[in-house]
């Protein structure tokens, strides 16, 4: 994955959590007057005046640190020397807080670093375990598992469904497999593939139903829904991954029917470029035949 697209995200997750330009709590002019500093006479003074200024070693404010609002305002400006200065500060400041090492981590995606990013995005995960604050810890697990995801291309499994396929659906009746539905599927996908979108039409070019699935790289499992008669709202349901490889993929499905919770598996055969997909259910079979199938060939 190219690092462009990862650090654009990078930026959009850190202007949602406040991490840019935000006043810092304890002192609400000293980013402003270290950003000054720093315009004026370079980052060794800014650095000296904050080392100097009553907030070092002040109680820690999370997204709202002085050298936090400092960092990002100065690498959103492109310095990405003075940025790291002021980041690495913060962690020799806080060197046990999770932030630091998620925003130094980001200044690293600017850098194209992309190695010592991961780490530091993971460190930053392992502290989030020790926050105390619930919300700040969500955040904190939400921005930097979000960004390692991506890095990782943890989200992506599911790109191979991208584009327009004719689809079969087939049930099995006392062994046999029949057919009951035919039509067309067009998938699409957003630009870091962790979401899907497709809209199933029959043979008639009339609406059967909308797939929908997405990456949640907080729980680390994909969730999908399906939607087919607006009036009855969405089937949802919890995807984790068993295998994937570049002639299969397996994934087990949680989900709930008539309040009894339901477990089937999903075995895709993408060898030949079209698609075998057989579906076993293990919660009210043995799981060794399919109760229902699935061929998709793609549309030129």
């Amino acid at each position: 994955m190219k690092s462009n697209k990862i650090t654009s995200l990078l930026f959009s997750l850190a202007f949602l959590l406040g991490m840019v330009y935000s006043p810092a709590q304890n002192n609400p002019d000293l980013p402003e007057k270290l950003y000054q500093d720093y315009k004026n006479n370079g980052i060794e003074k800014a650095l000296s005046d904050y080392n100097n200024s009553p907030a070092r070693g002040d109680e820690y404010t999370f997204l709202t640190e002085p050298l936090n609002v400092l960092g990002y305002r100065i690498m959103d400006e492109g310095d990405l020397a003075a940025a790291e200065r002021v980041f690495l500060a913060q962690i020799d400041e806080y060197p046990n807080q999770a932030n630091p090492y998620d925003s130094y981590a980001d200044l690293l995606m600017q850098k194209g670093e992309e190695e010592k990013a991961r780490e530091h995005y993971k460190k930053a995960i392992d502290l989030s375990a020790t926050m105390e604050d619930v919300e700040e810890k969500a955040q904190m697990l939400e921005a930097s598992k979000t960004k390692l995801a991506i890095l990782e291309g943890a989200g992506s499994v599911f790109e191979f469904l991208e584009g327009s396929w004719e689809v079969s659906n087939y049930g099995y009746e006392n062994g046999e497999k029949m057919l009951q539905r035919e039509g067309t599927m067009v998938f699409h996908a957003n630009e870091n593939n962790t979401i899907l979108s497709g809209v199933f039409k029959n043979n008639n070019g009339e609406f059967v139903g909308t797939r929908i699935i997405a990456y949640n790289a907080v729980d680390e499992h994909y969730e999908m829904a399906w939607a087919s008669n607006p009036m009855l709202g969405i089937e949802p349901s919890t995807i984790k991954v068993e295998k994937n490889s570049t002639n299969e993929v397996i994934v087990i499905e949680h989900y709930e029917e008539d309040g009894d919770q339901q477990k089937v598996k999903h075995v895709i055969d993408k060898a030949s470029g079209d698609l075998s997909w057989d579906i076993y259910d293990l919660s009210n079979t043995d799981g060794k035949k399919p109760v229902a199938s699935m061929t998709f060939k793609k549309k030129a």
